[in-house]
């Protein structure tokens, strides 16, 4: 399927995939899984690679691997061709259906309550005193947890879970495909997000969230954790429990909230950062980098605040030292004519 070189034993069976980014470096890949490493840096951050898992990797760095897939071409593309093979997204046959809402194949609790125009597909499951209001939408394979409401228009992605005493509120789409692309010369090619969004018991999302699904692995929310209206979560994040989100923010994707992280309002999180636990960020701030645990931050780019208030200090006064700079340059100007 690939045009790959087997590098090790050939009749190794092949489970699926794993996303290496989503382990520390003393944490070993797991065997019968495909990894994909394309650079050094990824090997420099993950020493173990050399020793487990298969690798989808290029024909430069195939000589560090034991087991490998090796491509000759441009290895993205045979990750694509990969994550397309394992993409399990509902497929629907061509036609008007005239079936009811709820499909025969979904597992529904005696106790939970469905009402009308809300939409359940086949193997849903939906747990007990579970409600799931007109015009939701629970897709193929999604897990709804006891007691846990879906307010209308909201949309639970195939493979997702929603665990207990949860509330989602309305219009808010929960395993959309992640923003991932790869561009070549007059070409633009749409990664396949396979994985899925977990969310822990005693969440709520506000209305208008958005949260997609990861790459490989899964989007996970902790327990206790709150988000305001029209918040987005990108794919492989990593949110904590007893978090706060509030209205407006945009989190990067495989950005890590540990716990107690509190985001105020017009934040954005660029990708791939660690925000310690403890840590507020102020409202319309821009964090750009890893913060320090219970520390309070503001600011575009986002710094710690004290740092931030003697700079908002010094800014008040810099009109004055201009003029002080301009009149000092005059008259040495006069000193020296």
């Amino acid at each position: 399927m690939l045009g790959a070189e087997i590098k090790g034993d050939s009749d190794l069976e092949i489970a699926g995939l794993r996303d290496i980014e989503r382990l520390s470096p003393e944490q070993p890949l797991e065997d019968g899984f495909v990894y994909f490493i394309e650079s050094k840096a990824v090997l420099k951050r993950h020493p173990l690679a050399a020793e487990h898992g298969i690798i989808l990797t290029t024909a430069e760095l195939a000589p560090q691997f034991p087991r490998a897939l090796v491509i000759a071409g441009d290895a993205r593309l045979a990750l694509i061709a990969l994550l397309n093979h394992f993409d399990r997204r509902p497929v629907f046959a061509p036609g008007v259906s005239k079936s009811p809402l709820v499909h025969p194949g979904a597992v529904i609790d005696a106790s939970a309550t469905v009402l009308p125009g809300a939409v359940v597909m086949e193997g849903a499951e939906i747990g007990a005193r579970a409600v799931i209001w007109p015009g939701a939408v629970i897709e193929s394979r999604a897990k709804i947890g006891e007691d846990t409401v879906i307010r209308s228009n909201a949309v639970i992605g195939y493979d997702c879970v929603v665990g207990k005493r949860c509330i989602i509120h309305s219009s808010t789409a929960i395993g959309a495909d992640g923003f991932g692309f790869y561009d070549r010369p007059g070409e633009r090619y749409k990664i396949p997000h396979i994985g899925n969004v977990i969310i822990a018991d005693d969440v709520e999302l506000g209305a208008s969230n958005t949260v997609d699904r990861a790459t490989i692995e899964s989007t996970t929310i902790g327990r206790h954790t709150k988000t305001d209206d029209q918040v987005h979560i990108g794919h492989n994040c990593r949110v904590g429990r007893f978090i706060y989100i509030v209205g407006n923010t945009a989190i990067g994707g495989s950005v890590v909230l540990e716990d107690g992280v509190m985001l105020s309002g017009n934040v954005i999180v660029k990708d791939h950062l660690r925000i310690a636990a403890g840590t507020i960020v102020m409202g319309a701030s821009a964090v750009a980098q890893d913060t320090e645990p219970k520390q309070a931050y503001f600011g575009t780019p986002a710094r710690p605040a004290k740092e931030m208030h003697r700079i908002n200090s010094a800014l008040g006064k810099l009109p004055e030292l201009i003029g002080k700079v301009r009149e000092l340059e005059a008259k040495l100007l006069e000193k020296t004519s």
